[in-house]
């Protein structure tokens, strides 16, 4: 079959899909009109039924679930600062307002030269069409950020110079869940998808499940997931590892990460991030592709809305045969349609 015959199958795939969301974004919407289910009952059901705790009284058990409860919500909710502190993907892409960001980026590696990258993005949140809709809009310039690739190892499209628009649904929203989504179109591809976050309680821990299932109209299915542990160890620090796990019709093999990530909080408008990042590959071999050592010093600059950055790393990629590698990335970014989280974080590591 021709180049053709191929992208006349994609498109019609494309366009099946974008219907079968549009379904599905219809019976979510007409489903939240209607509540036929005592919520409260909903709830103990999906936690479990509260057992009476042997040699407590039931006041003492209540305040053992109370103390649990907040306990959650506060790890919940630091994590929840720190990414959007960091401008991670995790918060970014649950973000349901309207928000402009200009980022400008430069870096340099042993085995590379100077890089510098500027990016744009622009979410416009549509309240009036619907409360759950956004229109995204991004656009970067014409090459990789090779500085940085391993940061976005298994994200591949992150990282590509094409001007993309698309529509954002939120089909659920809830602490505990949030499924989403998205249909749009670059200057060379088309794509609809739907993902999924869960958080699940482990007493201490918090554990967070996404999955995103994509279709491009250029290179087929993608699906990527993304499994979080993490707790608070005081109040100014927070452990994550996380596993990664990445498939691509166009590509042989599975790749995927285990990393892990501590986060360090001075105060509002300082923090840091230290990771280790390991990668891995399926084919042709089952091997680990690079590891990276970094630390990354976030810091609000002069103003809320102005973030600087500043992240040296060391990386050994088998591509060089595992040569010591450093680098180190600057970026500054201007953030339009900033919320003050002093509040929020107040409450969280109460200094």
């Amino acid at each position: 079959m021709g180049k053709t015959g191929k992208g006349y199958q994609r498109i019609s795939s494309l366009l099946a899909m974008v219907a079968a969301l549009l379904f599905f974004t219809q019976l979510t919407a007409q489903a939240a009109e209607i509540d036929i289910v005592d919520r409260s009952k909903a709830e103990e059901v999906i936690q479990g039924k509260k057992d009476t705790i042997p040699l407590l009284s039931q006041e003492r058990a209540d305040t053992v679930d109370e103390t649990h409860e907040h306990l959650s919500e506060q790890l919940i909710s630091a994590a929840t600062w720190l990414d959007s502190f960091f401008d991670d993907s995790r918060y970014v892409t649950e973000e349901n307002r309207t928000r402009a960001r200009l980022k400008l980026n430069a870096g340099i590696e042993k085995h590379g030269s100077f890089e510098f990258k500027p990016r744009v993005s622009l979410k416009l949140h549509l309240p009036r069409i619907n409360d759950r809709l956004n229109l995204l809009i991004s656009a970067n310039d014409d090459e990789d950020f090779d500085v940085e690739r391993t940061s976005s190892a298994l994200n591949s499209r992150d990282d590509e110079s094409d001007l993309t628009a698309a529509l954002q649904f939120f089909a659920r929203e809830t602490e505990k869940m949030n499924i989403s989504t998205t249909a749009g179109l670059s200057t060379s591809y088309a794509y609809a998808g739907v993902r999924y976050r869960g958080l699940y309680d482990y007493n201490t821990w918090q554990g967070r499940f996404t999955s995103r299932l994509r279709y491009y109209t250029d290179d087929g299915w993608e699906l990527r997931n993304q499994y979080d542990i993490e707790r608070q160890v005081s109040e100014k620090l927070l452990f994550r590892t996380t596993l990664e796990a990445n498939w691509e019709e166009e590509h042989n093999g599975v790749p995927h990460a285990v990393i892990f990530s501590l986060f360090h909080v001075f105060q509002l408008d300082r923090a840091i991030l230290y990771d280790v990042s390991n990668y891995f590959h399926t084919r042709p071999s089952y091997q680990m592709t690079d590891m990276v050592f970094r630390l990354r010093y976030r810091q609000r600059f002069y103003r809320d809305w102005l973030v600087f950055e500043v992240a040296p790393q060391v990386a050994f990629p088998k591509e060089y045969d595992r040569d010591f590698n450093p680098g180190i990335i600057f970026k500054l970014e201007a953030d339009f349609g900033y919320l003050s989280y002093k509040d929020q974080f107040s409450d969280i590591f109460a200094f």
